[in-house]
């Protein structure tokens, strides 16, 4: 069983809902040319709206974990400016997003075909 946890939006203009995450250019597809990697901040928001634990995500993207969570998502959540920040490939990014419901296949495949 799952709490709700409050989500608060003190770090500037991060999005306070998962709609509001299709806006942003994390969220475009790789094909498009204007996508840019999500910060840590943008990968916290994203699994905090989500409601999902480092274990969910990790189960999600194929990385190791275990009872304490995922040093590997840690990593991704770690600030950029320490050496044991690492950045999220985009296939797990993207697939975090689609399950999420921030974006779809279909959206990956219609940047494809305008990207010829």
């Amino acid at each position: 069983m799952s709490e709700i946890k409050p989500v608060y939006n003190v770090g500037g203009n991060l999005p306070a809902t998962l709609e509001a995450f299709k806006s942003r250019p994390c969220a475009r597809a790789y094909a498009s040319g204007d996508y840019i990697s999500p910060t840590p901040a943008e990968i916290s928001r994203l699994i905090e709206l989500a409601g999902w634990s480092q274990s969910d995500v990790a189960k999600l993207s194929g990385v190791s974990f275990n009872r304490k969570g995922s040093t590997t998502i840690r990593k991704w959540k770690t600030s950029t400016e320490l050496p044991e920040h690492r950045l999220i490939p985009y296939a797990a990014w993207r697939h975090l997003l689609a399950c999420a419901g921030v974006v779809s296949v279909k959206d990956d495949l219609k940047a494809l075909s305008q990207s010829k």
